[in-house]
């Protein structure tokens, strides 16, 4: 009974789900309307490096400003791309949420997670941190982001996303894609989706069912 009626959640938001993502392919779509253009030159830095640059933007200005508009219209409708990427994120912490059992919390996580939170703890690691947390605390931030200060144990998941990302070697610097004082940014919803590969309705059933199934 158990199992069941964890399919017929997912099969009951499935439409819902999948129409999601139709809408969050459109918006992210837009950026492949345009090549990419890269200045590549063996030249040094100066005037004859300039030359070759101005003469390479001058051949490729028709693309480079296809690209441009392509830009100008995503960041027109990025927050229209994170809403639809937190309806995601909210039928799945539901999921998580009403049928998910309690997990033994990572060690890095004790005095931070709440027991009744701890089902959460569930899924392979992103950046230190499980998956299931990953979606509890992007849907908090997404759905409390004029809230001000974000709360535990979702401030916690952002300092890792944002810091466990293995470049830079002993260089330590934070991820501006996962840094909740970034101004820039409003619901980190997309750049969280975008991470971990939820970018189609395949992708995320495939967790949703290990998720759910662990």
């Amino acid at each position: 009974l158990y199992m069941q009626a964890i399919d017929e959640y997912l099969t009951r938001t499935e439409s819902a789900v999948q129409r999601l993502f139709d809408g969050i392919d459109d918006y992210i779509s837009i950026l492949r309307t345009s090549v990419g253009e890269t200045f590549v030159t063996s030249e040094p830095y100066g005037p004859e490096q300039d030359a070759e640059y101005a003469a390479w933007k001058a051949k490729n200005a028709k693309r480079l400003l296809t690209a441009r508009e392509a830009e100008q219209r995503y960041l027109a409708e990025s927050f229209a791309l994170d809403t639809l990427c937190g309806s995601v994120l909210q039928v799945a912490a539901k999921a998580i949420e009403i049928y998910g059992q309690s997990k033994p919390i990572p060690q890095v996580f004790e005095g931070i997670v709440q027991v009744k939170v701890s089902k959460f703890c569930v899924g392979q690691n992103v950046r230190t941190v499980p998956l299931g947390l990953i979606i509890y605390a992007a849907r908090n931030q997404h759905t409390h982001f004029n809230d001000g200060k974000l709360r535990e144990p979702s401030a916690s998941v952002f300092k890792r996303l944002s810091t466990e990302h293995g470049y830079g070697g002993q260089q330590q610097f934070s991820d501006p894609a996962f840094d909740v004082a970034n101004p820039r940014l409003v619901s980190l919803a997309s750049n969280v989706t975008g991470l971990i590969e939820w970018r189609s309705y395949e992708s995320y059933i495939a967790d949703m069912h290990v998720l759910l199934q662990t």
